[in-house]
């Protein structure tokens, strides 16, 4: 078990969704939470310290582009020099998008990989020294079930996640020696401000594949998270239907579910023509 009680959270992406509830959550069980956020507002940071157990636990903002190597670690450095250092790493940072490789630009392929991949390996580079030194702590990396399944028109999303799972597995092997843990978050569709925005133009191929794992509501998704790193999940799944169809994937042979899953987007491409 992880004691969250008195430890230090860094937490990427919590100036809004699944980053600040998480910031919440963990300042509700008594953790000091530093913030790094691209657009980091006084009201995010006002909402977590209005969920502390205790005053006297410590919050702290700090605005970074994760894409950005030097500014993470030069930020990463500050934060803690004035906030300490941090426990456990939660790296919720990171952007999605749908687009068929087609139809996609380049700059576009190359923008989501540098902020999920990218950015996910410089925030690791930036805290590890903290890390090893004391000999402890814990990584959480933020995938998701589109990093482990495949989805119709989620080329660059679903490149970036299956690399984020990727570097979480090889890092638990080079880390769990020295005492840091790595976990890997892969949630489902989660019902968050950017997925109503993405519904407006995804493909009707893309909808009926990510109907198969259902849509959770972001507290569910949250309050999954914070029990596996309690719990020292390697991989976080939330959601019972999530882990079915993870299951189902993992014992289902490639060439049973590659037809099962062709036959959806055949079916969806043709009744949307």
């Amino acid at each position: 078990m992880t004691e969250i009680a008195g430890k230090t959270v860094y937490i990427t992406g919590a100036g809004s969704g699944m980053g600040l509830l998480a910031g919440k959550m963990l300042a509700a069980l008594g953790a000091n939470i530093v913030t790094l956020d691209l657009n980091p507002t006084d009201a995010a940071l006002h909402e977590i310290e209005s969920a502390r157990r205790s005053s006297q636990q410590r919050v702290a903002g700090y605005k970074v582009n994760i894409a950005d190597r030097e500014m993470v670690i030069g930020t990463v450095g500050t934060a803690i020099a004035e906030a300490g250092a941090p426990d456990v790493l939660i790296n919720m940072a990171g952007i999605g998008g749908t687009a068929e490789l087609a139809d996609m630009k380049f700059e576009t392929f190359d923008r989501v990989i540098k902020i999920n991949l990218y950015g996910t390996r410089h925030i690791v580079e930036a805290v590890l020294p903290s890390l090893l030194a004391r000999g402890n702590g814990k990584i959480v990396l933020v995938g998701s079930m589109g990093g482990i399944i495949p989805v119709y028109g989620y080329t660059a999303y679903g490149s970036s996640k299956f690399a984020v799972v990727g570097l979480a597995q090889c890092l638990r092997y080079e880390l769990k020696p020295r005492g840091v843990s790595v976990a890997c978050f892969c949630p489902g569709e989660v019902e968050t401000p950017g997925l109503a925005a993405e519904r407006k133009t995804l493909h009707p191929a893309s909808a009926a594949l990510k109907r198969i794992g259902g849509t959770m509501p972001v507290e569910a998704a949250v309050r999954g998270l914070v029990k596996g790193i309690e719990h020292d999940e390697a991989m976080i799944i939330p959601g019972w239907k999530v882990k079915f169809t993870y299951w189902m994937h993992r014992m289902t042979p490639d060439r049973l579910w590659n037809a099962i899953t062709d036959a959806i987007v055949a079916k969806a491409l043709r009744e949307s023509t």
